[in-house]
């Protein structure tokens, strides 16, 4: 049997973005691989979580880096087998944050429709997350500009224009 290497090789959207629009396998796989590098930040900062990473097995740029891939993970991939090894890992990490308060305080309440509903960034089919300040919104309010950015970038410019007053020194 051939020895197929384990080191990660490179990124698929740097070999060839198009593999994921024509291989359904390396498209769900990559949509795990995402959840869980979003799930894991969760789990790292959570106290109640931390067992959870500890007992999962698979190599660690699974889900550090979604987008990095071996050759061994490309042919788990094309056999399957990464998709069903992940998937019950994405479903008990899902689990741990729909359970745990601490995970379910970081999660976000879309600020355009404000319903009270907690979303989060590894809600991927339905959750749009800003990559200048990481704030979630719904994919169906989201309108392509962020709110928290716009005030970020006016406060900015009324804190240029308009410098703090400054104590005038009387001499009495």
């Amino acid at each position: 049997k051939a020895v197929v290497s384990t080191q990660s090789t490179g990124s698929i959207q740097d070999i060839n973005s198009s593999l994921y629009r024509s291989v359904s396998e390396l498209k769900f796989t990559r949509a795990l691989r995402y959840q869980l590098y979003f799930l894991n930040e969760y789990l790292r900062a959570c106290k109640n979580g931390k067992d959870l990473l500890g007992s999962v097995t698979i190599r660690g740029h699974i889900y550090n880096d979604p987008e990095l891939f071996s050759l061994e993970d490309l042919c788990s991939v094309k056999d399957r087998v990464m998709i069903e090894a992940l998937r019950p890992i994405v479903t008990s990490w899902l689990q741990h944050v729909d359970n745990c308060g601490l995970c379910r305080g970081k999660g976000f309440i879309c600020e355009l429709c404000e319903r009270k509903e907690v979303i989060y960034p590894f809600q991927l089919t339905t959750v749009f997350q800003c990559q200048m300040c990481w704030t979630c919104f719904h994919k169906t309010c989201f309108t392509g500009t962020c709110p928290k950015c716009a005030r970020i970038r006016s406060r900015r410019t009324l804190s240029q224009e308009d410098p703090a007053p400054q104590e005038h020194l009387t001499n009495d």
